[in-house]
Formats: structure tokens, sequence, C-alpha cells
């Protein structure tokens, strides 16, 4: 009976472990012709934009499948977009429309085990944050040492965003829309009202994936960089998310010192913020950026 027990809640746990370290994800192709038919983006302005493929080598041993689109202005400003949870980065393409207009380059690209970068544990922002350094890495080769860059990050992307500002001082804003707080405090949530699970699961899933891909679940945190940080961070979220809990970017703004600002929109549920009121979110973003960007 015990031998049985031990079984079935050694399943869970690697079932749970699966859910982040192996997720379900859409493909590249999917994900491209989801956003024209839902009207995401606009199809005719990234086809006239101009576009450069490569990939960045990470120093864990994969590629990272990267895509840059030139503003064609000579401001020497460079955005940088982190796409969420089981997407790629053609769903970072509704915000790559935004900072075009505001006269930026933008790099986009796929996460880890997501779209056509090399495979590797997704890890909810504890390795995506080297990952992103690399980014930075090549826009700072690339542009010069006074690129200005600035990074946007969508739900784990805007966990990543958060997080990479613990090892790099180099860029200039930071925003994240419906960013989670801390990993474990959004698995308690999530597993009591999407698993009807008992919490103390959760340190047992932290032991089986820190076994499985070498972190714990205690290091992925954006709250406590939040809390040490002196970039200017915008925090967007959406009054209807249920799935990354709109507290958690309330409290991230609360315990940060100054250089901030938060957009809680209207209607909006998880990672639908742009979606929901495209106009004033390109508001927000270009009215705190142009405070706190460098002329």
């Amino acid at each position: 009976m015990l031998k049985k027990l031990l079984f079935w809640v050694g399943g869970i746990l690697i079932a749970l472990s699966d859910l982040i370290l192996r997720p379900r994800k859409v493909s590249t192709k999917r994900e491209y012709k989801m956003g024209v038919k839902l009207g995401r983006f606009c199809e005719e302005t990234y086809k006239n934009t101009k576009k450069k493929k490569f990939m960045i080598y990470s120093d864990y041993g994969y590629n990272l499948s990267c895509e840059l689109l030139e503003s064609g202005l000579p401001d020497n400003k460079t955005a940088i977009l982190c796409h969420g949870f089981s997407h790629g980065k053609y769903k970072s393409l509704i915000y790559a429309e935004m900072f075009l207009k505001l006269g930026y380059n933008v790099l986009i690209y796929d996460h880890r085990n997501h779209g056509l970068s090399g495979k590797a544990h997704t890890s909810m922002g504890y390795y995506e944050k080297y990952d992103l350094k690399k980014i930075v890495d090549w826009c700072i080769n690339t542009y010069g040492s006074d690129c200005k860059i600035v990074t946007h990050g969508e739900s784990m992307g805007g966990a990543t965003v958060l997080l990479h500002l613990e090892i790099d001082n180099r860029v200039f804003a930071t925003i994240a829309d419906c960013s989670y707080s801390d990993l474990r405090d959004l698995l308690k949530h999530q597993i009591k009202h999407y698993y009807h699970l008992p919490q103390f699961l959760i340190p047992l899933e932290s032991l089986i994936t820190y076994i499985r891909a070498g972190f714990w679940y205690g290091k992925v945190s954006p709250i406590s960089v939040v809390k040490k940080t002196n970039t200017p961070i915008l925090f967007i979220h959406g009054k209807k998310d249920s799935y990354v809990p709109t507290k958690m970017s309330r409290q991230m703004y609360d315990i940060k010192r100054d250089k901030k600002a938060i957009y809680l929109v209207a209607g909006a549920g998880h990672a639908a913020s742009c979606e929901t009121n495209k106009s004033a979110y390109e508001k927000r973003v270009g009215e705190f950026l142009g405070k706190y960007l460098p002329k």
C-alpha cells in the first residue's frame, strides 16, 4: 500500500514538474497565423519592415532563434522583447509595432525550449535571464556601448526581464507585463485554483525540478530583484487576470523604491492588456520611456 502511495505521489510530482519543464508549445507558424487572424499585428507592416534573422549561441549549449526588425531611424535605441510561457517570438509582434513607432529597433527571439530555439528545460526565468544577457551582449557588440536598450516581457517573459536586472545593469528601462512576483506564490495559486491539489506538494515538486533541471523554485523570485534594482520599471497587468493574479504586479510596484510606474488595464485578462486597449497601452509606454530614457 505504501509503495503504491509513493508511486502515485511520485507520478503526480513528475507530471507537475513536466508542466513547467516541458510545456506544450505553440508552433512558430501557428503563432504567426494566429496573430494575423486575431489582428494582434499588421501583417503588411511586418512584411514591409526590414528584417534580419540569425542565431545567438547560449552559454548553455543551444541556439537562440532571433529576428531583428529595423526602424530605419538614426536613433540608437533597441527594444528586446521576451514572450511568455508556451508561446514564441511572433507573439511579441503586437509590441514590436509599438516600439517601431517609437523609433526603436526591435529584437524578438524564442526562449530556450520554445519556437526555433534549442531544446533545454524551461525554467520560468531562471536560465532565461542568462540568455537575455547574451541578447544584450549582441546589441552592445552590434550598436556600441551607447546603445539605449529597453526590455519588455509578457508573463514568463516579464519575470525574465525582471530577473535579468539582477545580473545586468546595461538596460535603461524595463517593462514587465503580467509578470508573477514569485514562482512559489504563483504555483500555490495555480495548484489550488486549477488543479485542486494540496500546496504541500510544491516544495517536493521544487526538489524534483532541482534534480531534473538544476534550479529551485525559490530562486525564481522577481520581487526580490525589484526590491533592490535602480532600473526604471513599468508594471502592466490586466485587472481580470486570474492566471497570474493582478496583485502580484501591485506588490512589486509597492516594494520598488522609486523610478516606477504601474498601469492596470480594466477588462483585460492574462497577457491581453495591449489587445484590450492598444492606444492607451502605447501611450503609457511612450510616456514612461520618455521620462526615463536619456535624450
